[in-house]
């Protein structure tokens, strides 16, 4: 029942509306009692909402406006589509005005009677708040809550009548009684009926349950982890499906329709992606791949490492580190003081040291001790090879660059070859970081400052990078053959900061760069045509490069001091390795 009461006495006008067993008011210039017995004062002469709501497809809406002195000036009633307004002492009902009777003061009351067979619905608004709703609610949750209910229903309203318009409020307060009573209760099927409360939509195909994991299996990952976080309400794959996160939208597809992901390219089941190296299958969204046939190795290219396991990251010093090392051999590496880049390689044998300074007379054709080999491989590269099986080589020009072959147990800023790249930040001391640079740190030789930047410095520079480097990413372009094999994000972005960076000429800079790429696809067997000429390269000297591919000495180039000559006539020598022993 919906009772508006409108008294007039001496130009102070009192509202009352009743629904059922509670009451609204408003009175003197701005006072409010709304349905749930709390009162606000608000002193304002626009428009307001007292109350709104539908019943039975009959539309009540109630608008009050109070005067400059807060006093209340005019009243607007609409039910089922009928205007009644009270205005100046007069009554205009779908506007044919009514004057009191002159003869009489201004002492009158207007009683406006509403009469609703059932109660109110959940959508009411309005200064006045909602109906009893919350007491209707919890009279189904009294063998639940029991002696709580008095407080509960005082949290109800405090929670959901300050809010106008937002069912939002009110369902989620609902929703969160229905999960303390629990399944078992009756309220647990029936609340979104009694409460008009939507399950919420679920994007795609997508399917709303109040109870599901937190974490949704998908292809990248189609068995999460279960925490032991309770279930929540969430939106899941139907049964036997999982989330194609692989793809735009929302779509549960069965786990064998899942799509394989590399180097930023789609394969669909059954998809084979080859290399000299090894081949791969795409099999339910995973990638099952042969043996690798290639030798895996560390990559120092400036202050850009990859580690035997592939994990890749930035050297954030110019200072000397141990690059890996075993109990019987270290490889130390030497930055320049002026510029990101490499100046000098130690290698250390059984405590007795054999020092090369690239560029110098040190290096013959032939260098030959007890336990290693160090030879010209081109007018390049020097390799090194030793009788324990640990194997380099050093790139000599344009920027010493190294590149050691694969064997276990190693220590340093090369990771310890173990194929579990979570551990290859493990200091010298033994602790595994999380970051770079402490990992670097603790392997530096002496004193070491964090100066090499992580962004451009020169903005020259930085606009002559982003423009050149992009070559890499050209899906067109003389790099594209290899994109399918190795993604271009590491070198892209070693090639804007080194480029950008650069200590001298930023084309040798961005040619290195570039060179650095060509070099990684060459050791998969991938041709990526004259890159130098098509990126104003050539005047530099990457003579390896077009042919380049990664050679291990046969078997019978023995370390036996007594047997290097036979080494030599096996093209052990300074020429490049024949492509028959690759």
């Amino acid at each position: 029942m919906c009772l508006t009461y409108l008294n007039t006495v001496s130009g102070i006008t009192i509202l009352t509306l009743s629904v059922s067993i509670v009451t609204c008011r408003t009175f003197g210039s701005g006072v409010f009692e709304p349905f749930n017995g709390t009162n606000f004062y608000v002193r304002s002469n626009c428009p307001f909402t007292l109350t709104r709501f539908t019943n039975n497809r009959v539309g009540c809406d109630i608008t009050i406006r109070r005067g400059d002195n807060g006093l209340l000036v005019q009243l607007d009633i609409i039910i089922n589509k009928v205007r009644t307004v009270v205005q100046n002492g007069s009554i205009i009902v779908e506007e044919k005005r009514f004057e009191p009777n002159s003869n009489r003061s201004h002492l009158f009351q207007l009683v406006v009677q509403v009469e609703l067979e059932q109660e109110l619905s959940t959508d009411m608004s309005g200064l006045c708040g909602k109906h009893t709703e919350c007491r209707k609610f919890l009279s189904y949750t009294l063998d639940c809550l029991q002696a709580e209910t008095p407080r509960y229903i005082q949290l109800c309203e405090e929670n959901i009548y300050g809010y106008e318009k937002s069912k939002y409020i009110g369902c989620a307060f609902f929703k969160e009684i229905v999960k303390l009573c629990g399944r078992e209760r009756f309220i647990w099927h029936r609340w979104r009926s009694l409460t008009k409360c939507e399950e919420p939509s679920c994007p795609g195909n997508l399917v709303y349950t109040d109870e599901g994991q937190a974490f949704l299996p998908s292809c990248s990952n189609p068995s999460p982890t279960l925490s032991n976080q309770e279930l929540i309400s969430s939106c899941l794959c139907p049964r036997d499906q999982v989330l194609n996160d692989r793809a735009d939208g929302y779509l549960c597809v069965p786990l064998p329709e899942c799509c394989c992901v590399f180097a930023g390219k789609s394969y669909i089941n059954g998809d084979v992606r080859s290399t000299k190296c090894q081949s791969c299958v795409c099999d339910s969204g995973k990638w099952q791949c042969s043996e690798n046939l290639c030798p895996t190795g560390c990559v120092i290219e400036g202050p850009f490492v990859t580690t035997f396991d592939g994990k890749q990251y930035v050297i954030p010093g110019k200072c000397s580190y141990v690059a890996s090392q075993c109990h019987n051999w270290t490889i130390t590496i030497v930055f320049s003081e002026k510029a990101p880049s490499l100046t000098t390689v130690v290698l250390q044998l059984f405590q007795v040291q054999n020092t090369v300074k690239f560029g110098g007379e040190e290096i013959t054709e032939l260098h030959q001790s007890d336990h290693a080999l160090v030879f010209w491989e081109s007018s390049m590269y020097v390799r090194v090879h030793t009788s324990f099986g640990m194997n380099f080589q050093v790139q000599m020009s344009p920027e010493i660059q190294l590149y050691i072959s694969a064997s276990r147990n190693h220590t340093g800023l090369c990771g310890n070859n173990n194929d579990d790249t979570t551990d290859d930040f493990t200091t010298s001391s033994g602790i595994i970081e999380n970051s770079a640079q402490p990992f670097s740190r603790s392997w530096s030789v002496g004193s070491c400052a964090v100066d090499i930047p992580s962004t451009c410095i020169n903005t020259d520079n930085e606009i002559y990078a982003d423009e050149k480097c992009s070559v890499l990413n050209n899906p067109t372009g003389i790099f594209a053959e290899c994109h399918g094999h190795i993604p271009t994000n590491h070198y892209h972005t070693a090639c804007i900061q080194r480029t950008c960076n650069c200590g001298s000429s930023v084309t040798q800079c961005l040619c290195v760069a570039l060179g650095s790429y060509a070099k990684a696809c060459a050791s998969l067997g991938v041709v990526v045509g004259d890159w130098r000429k098509a990126t104003n390269c050539s005047k530099f000297t990457f003579d390896q490069y077009k042919t380049y591919s990664v050679c291990i000495l046969p078997l019978y180039c023995s370390f036996e001091k007594s047997q290097w000559s036979d080494a030599q006539q096996n093209n052990c020598s300074k020429k490049p390795i024949s492509n028959q022993f690759c």
